[in-house]
């Protein structure tokens, strides 16, 4: 028993967040660069070089686990606009990380 327990915790995802808590944390610290649709196109972007991150292309998410996109947000992206967001807890990463997934192309 102890054995199909422990398979199945290694089974689970290392990193999930709740999309549905990401939203509000994106609308509040991320629109204004990549905008409502994670197009990249917010309206701070225009005074930005290089252009913010399209989270619907996927060029953007070609090889990016969530632990290297949490990473980015954490830290920001040193040499373009992307700030680095210390405040955010794991759990907030996590629930940012998830709601980027969801602008993903199939």
């Amino acid at each position: 028993m102890l054995i199909i327990l422990a398979a199945a915790l290694i089974a689970q995802p290392a990193f999930a967040g709740d999309a549905a808590a990401g939203k509000a944390l994106y609308a509040a610290n991320c629109t204004a660069c990549h905008g409502a649709a994670g197009n990249g196109k917010g309206a701070a972007a225009i005074a930005l070089n290089p252009k913010p991150a399209d989270f619907t292309s996927a060029t953007f998410w070609a090889g990016k686990a969530d632990d290297q996109v949490a990473a980015s947000i954490k830290s920001g992206r040193p040499g373009t606009g992307m700030t680095a967001f210390t405040q955010l807890s794991d759990g907030d990463l996590a629930n940012v990380t998830a709601y980027l997934r969801t602008f993903a192309p199939p």
